[in-house]
């Protein structure tokens, strides 16, 4: 059996291209403030990745990076001052005493809306060309609609954060792993609405 053509082999690839495409999106991360660019470059990595079976990595993901940087970097800031507001209300109802419990559901059911529309935000960001706006709404309405993906995509997003506590060293491969389990689950719901409407 030719080696190159081994299933043994094309595992190493995978590996190796997930290993370097998490270094490479945890050093696009240093800068911090281009932390949601670089996400978006590696999801578009991972994406040419499932769809097309495109090993490349640096020329693709400086490509994503740049294509995807303005819309990125402002989503970023709009989905931290979000996150803020969710907090700073909770913490500031919850101090009204016996009320907070006819309160507190509002910013919570806000936060659940927020943290299922995070599952779909970048796997929508870099498969369909849209507007903020389009993005946002396209994101809340696939999690919603197919809730049991979103739910497995949060089991994804939590389990990463808990290895990668537990273990820092998985750091340089886990978060790509993730990326990838992500947009592959958020990809069949693209396939269906893509046959659906004949595409």
């Amino acid at each position: 059996m030719n080696f190159m053509n081994s299933k043994v082999y094309s595992t190493f690839e995978v590996v190796c291209n997930l290993f370097l495409l998490n270094l490479l999106w945890l050093l696009m991360c240093l800068p911090v403030v281009t932390i949601f660019p670089a996400t978006a470059a590696m999801f578009g990595v991972v994406r040419q990745s499932v769809l097309y079976k495109d090993s490349s990595i640096f020329t693709s993901f400086f490509r994503y990076f740049k294509e995807n940087f303005k819309q990125s970097f402002l989503l970023g800031i709009l989905w931290l001052t979000f996150a803020y507001i969710f907090y700073s209300d909770y913490k500031f109802i919850y101090g009204f005493g016996s009320i907070r419990n006819v309160l507190l559901p509002v910013p919570f059911l806000f936060g659940i809306l927020y943290t299922f529309t995070t599952v779909f935000l970048f796997p929508v960001m870099v498969h369909y060309k849209t507007n903020w706006r389009g993005l946002l709404k396209n994101a809340l309405f696939f999690s919603l609609i197919h809730f049991p993906i979103t739910l497995l995509g949060l089991v994804i997003l939590v389990v990463t954060g808990v290895i990668a506590m537990a273990l820092p060293i998985t750091g340089f491969i886990i978060f790509s792993i993730s990326a990838y389990g992500i947009f592959s689950l958020c990809n069949r719901v693209f396939r269906k609405i893509e046959q659906v409407k004949g595409l």
